[in-house]
């Protein structure tokens, strides 16, 4: 998953509206996930009905039994034309090629130039081969309905039992209630707006790249109940240059334009305006559903990818993560729920040497008076100094996205992934495996491979910093053993860990990390995780 968010998406939000920017366990450990029929145990003698039911093999077959409840990430893509009557999808425009890939020319992440290719580092796409299987009708609308049942229907069918949807939020948004194109914007009800302005909200903020969990929510609820996905929020909060745009909201720039909300100003107060809203959109969108995850006692569960990023920004305004794990938490019973249950995606740099890329606790402006001019994340700790301070930030289990190294091992083919993520799921089991209120959910992977987005890791010089990091590549056989290793895991540290386990990704194409059905390795890897997990008696 990439920070940027392209110019081009802020331009069209505000030239034509936001519509067109693009527990411990019981509950997740399911003692026995059933899908289809299940014969009942009877006397086959004495009882026809039975009998009848275990002479046809397709009924009998039917009877599938879950060890693990399965889930994965699934990453949305969203429109990088300011035309409104255009569509460049993210995604596609990467795969086919390098003209209109926003990541490519994105000069926040490559430089004033933009990706480099020359003699000694060619352009090695297009990635053709990463392009959806027919039967998703390849190259799809992010909001043809039909897509969206079918990937629906397909997690079902092979085992995976909810995804994570990586949900993103704009805090700096602003928009205007009693103008057309954004009248349909969430806004807590109640909450102040401006009259005089079309109805300008007084807290700023949006919901980004929702376009396909709207559509995958709407058919999910089509469907009959037993054949609905599970679904719940992955919140990224990563992105540095929309923690500038926030801070920009306080500019004179910006004042002087006049956008500002009569006294608006990013200042603390604001920002735990907009921290209620988010919770607030939670509750009142999301969480009610029936399709939500939720743990056992009924609370709504939330992936919080790198917490580090969300707490840098609430440290500049002397706020610590539990105060606002605590403040959602509280807004969720107030709302008639026992809380949040809050599950952490950590992963970083674990070796002294690369400090310097380590998890930041803090952000400092170069200039207090004018923090929109820039600062710097400080504070930096490396992975094994930050998970211990999770469960004391609010967090009540924690995963991972993706990992690329354990200490100074990286991964430089899918056998080092394999052997790095065995390291990982080590050190954390047993670190937590004697405590009843904190869960390790086994991570998997089936890959990583970033070249259509440039290669890793970006650097201003217009080339990628660890070209090698590209060559993490794997097959059924090698997926599946690696599932089976996560499986063998979760059941040896299954008092602690419960026994859920995390895929990435879905549909990470720009990452080379997707498991949904494509022309490249058709339908491997989801019948991987059904020969894993699902178990036909």
């Amino acid at each position: 998953m990439m920070k940027s968010l392209p110019l081009l998406c802020i331009l069209t939000l505000f030239m034509f509206g936001p519509e067109n920017c693009s527990s411990k366990k019981t509950a997740l450990q399911s003692k026995s996930l059933e899908l289809g029929f299940k014969p009942e145990a009877t006397d086959l003698a004495s009882n026809f009905y039975s009998l009848t039911a275990l002479a046809d093999k397709k009924e009998a077959n039917l009877r599938l039994e879950k060890k693990n409840l399965v889930g994965v990430y699934f990453m949305p893509s969203w429109n990088l034309s300011a035309d409104p009557n255009q569509d460049i999808d993210s995604f596609w425009a990467c795969l086919t090629g390098k003209e209109n890939c926003g990541h490519l020319n994105n000069t926040e992440m490559w430089g004033p130039k933009g990706r480099i290719y020359n003699a000694q580092n060619p352009y090695e796409g297009p990635f053709l081969e990463r392009k959806p299987h027919p039967s998703l009708k390849g190259f799809y609308k992010r909001n043809d309905p039909e897509v969206a049942k079918k990937q629906l229907e397909y997690m079902k069918n092979y085992g995976i039992d909810f995804f994570a949807y990586d949900w993103f939020f704009g805090r700096h948004y602003y928009y205007h209630l009693n103008f057309a194109p954004q009248a349909n914007t969430y806004y807590p009800s109640g909450w102040k707006t401006d009259p005089a302005r079309a109805g300008r909200v007084e807290v700023p903020g949006i919901e980004q790249w929702n376009e396909q969990l709207t559509v995958l929510l709407s058919e999910n609820e089509k469907l009959p109940e037993d054949k609905q996905m599970k679904w719940a929020i992955n919140w990224v909060d990563d992105n540095g240059e929309k923690w500038m745009n926030w801070l920009d909201i306080g500019s004179p720039q910006s004042i002087a334009a006049g956008r500002n909300y009569e006294g608006e100003v990013p200042d603390k107060q604001l920002f735990l305006k907009v921290h209620d809203k988010i919770t607030q959109l939670w509750i009142d969108k999301y969480f009610n559903r029936k399709d939500y995850l939720k743990d056992e006692s009924g609370r709504p569960i939330v992936y919080f990818y790198f917490p580090q990023d969300m707490e840098t920004k609430a440290a500049y305004y002397g706020i610590s993560m539990k105060e606002l794990l605590d403040r959602s938490k509280a807004m969720a019973q107030k709302a008639g729920y026992k809380g949040i249950k809050f599950i952490a995606a950590a992963a970083g740099a674990m070796t002294e040497r690369e400090r310097i890329y380590a998890l930041p606790t803090n952000w400092k402006a170069t200039n207090q008076k004018e923090p929109w001019k820039g600062g710097n994340f400080i504070n930096k700790m490396l992975l094994q100094e930050y998970v211990p301070r999770l469960k004391g930030m609010g967090f009540e289990g924690m995963t991972a996205y993706l990992y690329h190294t354990y200490m100074d091992k990286d991964n430089r083919s899918y056998s080092d992934m394999r052997t790095n993520y065995k390291s990982h799921w080590q050190k954390w089991s047993e670190m937590f495996k004697n405590d009843p209120n904190f869960e390790y959910q086994i991570p998997v992977a089936m890959g990583w491979d970033m070249r259509p987005m440039g290669g890793t890791w970006p650097q201003t010089t217009g080339f990628p910093s660890e070209p090698y990091k590209d060559n993490v590549h794997s097959t059924k056989s090698t997926f599946k053993a690696k599932l089976l290793e996560a499986q063998k895991f979760s059941e040896k540290y299954k008092s602690s860990n419960g026994n859920t386990v995390m895929i990435c990704c879905w549909n990470e194409y720009l990452e080379g990390n997707h498991i949904e059905p494509t022309e490249g390795h058709g339908f491997d890897y989801l019948e991987a995780i059904k020969e894993v997990f699902v178990k036909e008696n």
